[in-house]
């Protein structure tokens, strides 16, 4: 049952008195009573209990921990199914190979530079043939989700 205020216009003095909300009760004035006049209290509003869901540093510091974790469970499922290979062909001049090393090779027996390459190479060699997953990627989105 919800807990109403009730404060006398004479004597100002505030009661709080616990009663349904269908029942409109005549509540009269403890003290006035006392001397023999039965003076009517009125309703008034009060603050109430309120509600609090928490200061708002605890939710902003909830709110991206959870965010956290959950760019880090989006980036393995991106790891997991897309691979990080990029879609570029292994080519020089227009040159199609099939790998970035045998890319780095010609463009070395061609004279070009074969520096730019080797990026490409470190990537190759660290990415699973059979998924098309970098392993170092992967490793490192599975450890960012498990710290989160």
């Amino acid at each position: 049952m919800p807990a109403y205020d009730y404060k006398c216009d004479v004597c100002g003095t505030v009661q709080e008195v616990i009663h349904s909300i269908k029942s409109d009760p005549v509540i009269e004035c403890p003290k006035c009573s006392q001397r023999d006049a039965k003076i009517p209290m009125t309703r008034v509003i009060s603050g109430g209990a309120g509600f609090n869901l928490g200061s708002t540093e605890s939710m902003a510091w909830r709110e991206k921990r959870n965010r956290i974790r959950n760019n880090a469970k989006l980036e393995l499922k991106q790891v997991e199914r897309w691979g990080t290979q990029n879609k570029l062909v292994p080519n020089v001049g227009g040159e199609v190979t099939g790998n970035w090393s045998d890319a780095a090779k010609l463009a070395h027996e061609k004279g070009k530079d074969s520096l730019s390459y080797t990026k490409k190479v470190v990537e190759e060699r660290s990415t699973s043939k059979e998924s098309g997953v970098n392993d170092a990627a992967w490793k490192a989105a599975r450890d960012k989700l498990d710290k989160s």
